[in-house]
């Protein structure tokens, strides 16, 4: 058997907010995001990665991306101007209760650059993947603009 690898690529559209690094980058702002996720194995006798299709593949990565990260906004839950949303307490309106919890928001330990981004797919596409067809090295690149990435590898 031969040692490969395969890449999956896809896309996702998500803000984020930098509230501890100076300069622009603490306003919420968005960017048109890629990642590249990147698994190392051995082929099966069918020629294939692990016995994985691309198929399957593109399909737990792309699921994954759709819920956890397109169309949200990713805030450091120290960041003080997002505390206020991470509070268990329902006030209550006019007699009824209102959630005080924001569609699309996403409590991230530790600012969301694109290193620890990266670092969070890598940890959580390892731990599936290595569940359902034992790959147990990958890699993650993450492009937050055409000229600007992180890279995450298991090894």
């Amino acid at each position: 058997m031969d040692r490969t690898s395969i890449k999956i690529k896809h896309n996702m559209e998500m803000a984020h907010r930098l509230y501890q690094t100076p300069g622009k980058c603490q306003s919420i702002h968005g960017h048109s995001w890629w990642v590249t996720l990147e698994l190392h194995g051995q082929t099966d006798s069918k020629g294939l990665l692990q016995g994985l299709d691309f198929g399957t593949a593109k399909m737990v990565l792309r699921e994954y991306m759709d819920r956890c990260y397109d169309h949200h906004l990713l805030l450091n839950d120290q960041d003080p101007f997002a505390k206020p949303l991470w509070t268990d307490a329902i006030p209550r309106v006019g007699g009824k209760d209102v959630s005080v919890e924001l569609p699309g928001l996403v409590k991230f330990y530790g600012d969301p650059t694109t290193e620890l981004i990266a670092a969070k797919i890598g940890r959580d596409m390892l731990s599936s993947f290595s569940k359902t067809c034992g790959i147990d090295e990958l890699a993650v690149d993450v492009w937050e603009t055409a000229t600007n990435n992180a890279r995450w590898e298991s090894r």
